[in-house]
């Protein structure tokens, strides 16, 4: 079979101007040319795979022909370092095992009873009639939350507060990295630099001190860091402590950014669509009371779990993905040999209407079970695919479910600026962020 091939590009940038200039449109415009479609981002040929079928072709089927990679993902590899967000392949199928029973359902109630807590905290510190960023405010509560199901054991509430202070640097860095991928300029001794070594440096020595401690007093906390001490393999072996200062990245990066920003999209959605709000709200009035929400009240609220679920869908956080080809591989006919970057965009996959009807439409109901059983399971990419799917799948959407609760149960959150303004760089995400809350 011929390949695509997207036609246009400069000199030597090839189509990166495109990708830099109008991402969402340019991953449109390859999905639509069809199939594999090969384009160049600089002198360097990549390739856009572009339907369900082809995605679980390169995540399932033929995983074992790719690994993570792409150079946006080098670039933020010294930051993310070898947890299982940027770890290879074979890494992940020895790490994978150990990291699993940290976020089993088991644990979910004592994860449950940290987001409750700390949502509460966030939302009774709000003010009536105020205008805040809410993304600030959600890094908050989110960071505050993982810290907390991270090192339940931590007293100290320094040392949790210095942890989530160099995390934010990281996780800055990390988003700096992936925007500007040139090497040598993350090299220089530049402020950004050597505020990223200082943080490193930091987490370094409180994780160290954490780490010890539990390793000493031998207690199960409730917590991530107790299972992932624990945790062992088929022949008895624990992590290290190289393997968990590496998780602890890992786990931060990935939890917290995300959840922030899919909460400032369900605010711009339930805000666009007060029908939906209302009826949330009323599911969220019947079985809360006005009460705390806790673990065993997700099951009940059906439809707030569909809202969250096609925010996930609408405003996919994560919008472009990146793989490499281990080896030379055949997708839909068409060789792609070893070495090559391979791409593929939830945005894309979400937004096209061969996948799901109407896409641009806000519809929890599309997520009812005897609508969502038709749909393609590669069409839908909140959390990736295959073995190396997001393994806080199940805590992050908890999490979302809680603060959805905790947040937009109590209270009507407008946004000062009625257009978001779409932006895509490492993230897909709203441009404005201020919001007015107001108490219900």
């Amino acid at each position: 079979m011929s390949i695509n091939v997207l036609p246009g590009g400069l000199p030597l940038l090839g189509h990166a101007m495109d990708l830099l200039r109008r991402p969402l449109s340019f991953v449109e415009q390859l999905r639509d040319t069809g199939g594999v479609v090969r384009f160049n981002l600089g002198p360097r040929p990549s390739y856009l795979i572009s339907t369900p079928d082809l995605v679980k072709e390169v995540l399932i089927s033929k995983s074992h022909c790719f690994d993570k990679g792409g150079p946006l993902f080098k670039q933020s590899k010294p930051l993310l370092g070898n947890g299982l967000v940027g770890c290879d392949r074979e890494q992940a199928r020895r790490s994978r095992p150990l990291m699993n029973p940290a976020f089993h359902h088991s644990r979910m109630a004592r994860y449950t009873e940290v987001m409750s807590q700390v949502s509460r905290e966030i939302a009774d510190g709000w003010t009536d009639g105020s205008t805040v960023d809410f993304d600030d405010q959600m890094n908050i509560a989110t960071m505050d939350a993982l810290t907390r199901c991270l090192f339940a054991g931590v007293s100290d509430t320094e040392t949790a507060a210095e942890v989530r202070t160099v995390m934010q640097v990281i996780v800055n860095g990390v988003g700096r990295r992936a925007f500007i991928p040139i090497s040598f300029v993350h090299k220089l001794p530049l402020p950004p630099k050597l505020r990223e070594d200082a943080a490193m440096r930091k987490l370094h020595t409180v994780v160290d001190g954490v780490i010890a401690s539990y390793r000493q007093g031998g207690v199960d906390h409730g917590d991530l860091m107790s299972m992932m001490i624990m945790a062992q393999d088929d022949a008895g072996n624990g992590m290290t402590d190289t393997q968990l200062h590496d998780e602890v990245r890992s786990i931060m990066v990935a939890g917290t950014e995300t959840s922030a920003t899919m909460m400032l999209w369900m605010a711009y959605a339930l805000h666009q669509h007060p029908d939906i709000r209302a009826r949330m709200q009323e599911e969220l009035d019947l079985v809360l009371a006005g009460r705390r929400i806790d673990y065993e009240d997700i099951p009940k609220l059906e439809y707030t779990s569909r809202v969250v679920q096609e925010a996930l869908r609408r405003y996919p956080v994560a919008w472009l993905l990146t793989r490499y080809a281990t080896v030379d591989v055949e997708i839909d006919g068409v060789t792609i040999p070893a070495g090559s970057d391979v791409m593929f965009s939830p945005y894309a996959e979400h937004m096209d209407p061969r996948n799901f009807d109407d896409p641009f439409a806000f519809d929890p109901d599309r997520w009812l079970p005897s609508r969502a059983r038709a749909m393609h399971r590669q069409a839908f990419l909140p959390f990736g695919a295959g073995v190396r799917k997001c393994v806080g799948e199940s805590f992050a959407f908890t999490e979302m479910m809680i603060m959805v609760a905790t947040f937009f149960g109590s209270w009507t959150i407008t946004p000062v600026h009625e257009d978001p303004e779409p932006t895509a760089s490492t993230t897909y995400r709203p441009r404005h962020t201020h919001f007015t809350l107001r108490r219900r």
